[in-house]
């Protein structure tokens, strides 16, 4: 795959990839922790509000006053993700309901402790109220601690949470992606650093190919390169002096040539001056 992609391409995939996995993991790992946080936040809350309204609705419960049960679960209703509270006498009978009818199904199990039973949308908690409770509330009754009054049960709702959980992924991706526009634009700044004096060997070595031997490469901004562009300056340099010494030997050659063709020429023209010097001579004597 390498094989087949040019300097800008590998700067790209070789920078890209491994900080594109790394904030992909870190991201999705803090998101992760971040929503479990908030969904043990939720249903930590949800146990405080059921355990703070057991006293408050305990007195309640034992004089059957469905007025001030109704007004403490309205007043629950305002507080926040709470979807609905519910009272109900020992025998899970509904005494007072407020807000929409609760998503889950009751928490399996009628124990003496917090129960609560969880979906995608909420979770709904069942606290039974004691007459341990009244004592908390001021309302003391004597023999009555272990005295089951009732049930409290109360819905919230995840929508907030996840409301927020979603904020918190938006805001990962917004900085994975910003941290991916910024690493980019830095692998390319350092793929343009590399690639324009690789252009200016290339068009160099071009220049060579052609026959334009005093080409020379200036310095490139870095050691590497330099000692590259120094070894094409010293080989052009020798390839120029060879050529130099090349046309001065054959200059040296075409002269010595023209030279002696001159000294041929000359004693041709002597030795034809001496023939017919010979041939006057012949002719007189005759």
């Amino acid at each position: 795959m390498l094989k087949n992609l040019g300097i800008k391409g590998r700067v790209l995939l070789l920078t890209l990839l491994p900080v594109t996995l790394m904030a992909m993991v870190l991201g999705g790992y803090f998101t992760w922790l971040q929503q479990s946080e908030l969904q043990a936040q939720l249903l930590q809350r949800g146990e405080m509000i059921a355990e703070q309204l057991a006293p408050l609705a305990a007195p309640a419960m034992g004089r059957n006053d469905i007025a001030l049960l109704t007004r403490i679960a309205n007043e629950a209703l305002e507080q926040q993700d709470v979807r609905s509270v519910a009272f109900l006498d020992a025998n899970h009978e509904p005494l007072v309901h407020a807000g929409p009818t609760m998503i889950n199904q009751p928490p399996l199990g009628y124990g003496t402790q917090l129960q609560q039973r969880s979906d995608n949308d909420a979770t709904r908690y069942l606290l039974p109220v004691f007459g341990r409770h009244r004592n908390l509330a001021g309302d003391v009754i004597p023999n009555e601690a272990h005295r089951l009054l009732g049930w409290v049960e109360l819905e919230l709702s995840h929508n907030n949470m996840l409301l927020r959980g979603y904020r918190s992924l938006f805001a990962s991706l917004m900085l994975i992606v910003s941290g991916l526009v910024f690493t980019t634009l830095l692998a390319l700044r350092l793929s343009r650093t590399i690639n324009a004096p690789l252009d200016r060997i290339k068009h160099a070595v071009s220049q060579l190919k052609d026959g334009k031997l005093q080409t020379r490469l200036p310095p490139l901004g870095s050691h590497e390169l330099d000692e590259l562009a120094s070894g094409i300056n010293r080989m052009a340099e020798t390839l120029q002096n060879a050529q130099e010494e090349l046309q001065h030997s054959v200059d040296q050659a075409t002269e010595d040539v023209r030279q002696n063709l001159e000294t041929i020429e000359i004693q041709n023209l002597e030795l034809d001056l001496a023939r017919k010097e010979a041939l006057e001579a012949s002719r007189i004597k005759s």
